[in-house]
């Protein structure tokens, strides 16, 4: 699109009145006016904000050039169309990435609300990577929207689980894990390889209550062979190691 092309929206400040049509002329304008202004600016321009900031790299620059106070002004004026402006998961990532503060994490998220995090993640990869950039109260805000049937789903293997609990403290590793069931999660177990994975995930005494979930003889079925039993005993904690070498009588 040519620069002639872009539609542009006014804004007066002081009598004087500029024309804004881009997310990167009004990171300019912000910048120029050195903060005195920048609500003013917002709330002018709030009816064609989606339009002036565009997409999720627009959005960055905006964010960049706003106080916490403008941020949070500017993520509840987006509203319902902040889910389209993000693009994907991998931009929102990235954004939390570039924040500092949990109040705009938090305003983020419960602005893009249940429907729009379930359009913009659609992989367990991509849902570990966002939780891997939130803080605080957040991680279990993305998974109180997202809720456990959407969880459940995007985690097809044993690899999907593990990479969604590995970014999680153990407080809220505990708590899926009971919210999903044991069943489920030894539902997506097939191997030593997938064992290996979970068990890497979680703490010695999360690995002990899964463990616990087999009998000698599951194990040693699951594991199978040398090349399952290697590839664990490589991932394992001490204690785990001590815990599974119990379990099967090994000493």
């Amino acid at each position: 699109m040519s620069l002639a092309t872009i539609a542009r929206y006014p804004i007066t400040i002081e009598g004087e009145t500029v024309q804004i049509g881009t997310a990167n002329e009004l990171a300019l304008a912000l910048d120029v006016l050195q903060g005195q202004y920048d609500r003013e600016m917002l709330v002018q321009l709030r009816p064609n904000l989606a339009r002036v900031v565009g997409h999720a790299a627009g959005f960055m620059t905006v964010m960049k050039a706003l106080t916490v106070d403008d941020q949070l002004y500017l993520i509840e004026a987006l509203g319902s169309d902040l889910a389209e402006v993000m693009q994907d998961a991998a931009h929102l990532r990235d954004q939390f990435a570039t924040l500092a503060q949990t109040e705009v994490e938090e305003a983020l998220l419960k602005t893009l609300g249940a429907a729009g995090l379930r359009r913009l993640i659609l992989t367990a990869e991509e849902l570990a990577e966002v939780l891997e950039w939130v803080y605080g109260q957040c991680d279990s805000l993305v998974l109180d929207l997202l809720g456990l049937d959407d969880v459940r789903r995007l985690c097809r293997h044993a690899s999907d689980l593990s990479a969604i609990l590995y970014r999680l403290d153990h407080a809220l590793q505990e708590k899926l894990m009971e919210q999903l069931g044991w069943t489920f999660m030894t539902g997506l177990i097939r191997d030593g390889h997938d064992l290996a994975l979970l068990l890497r995930a979680l703490p010695p005494a999360s690995s002990e209550r899964l463990l616990r979930h087999y009998t000698r003889q599951q194990l040693a079925e699951l594991i199978g062979n040398a090349d399952d039993w290697a590839y664990l005993c490589q991932r394992l904690e001490p204690a785990e190691a001590d815990f599974l070498f119990d379990l099967l009588e090994l000493r």
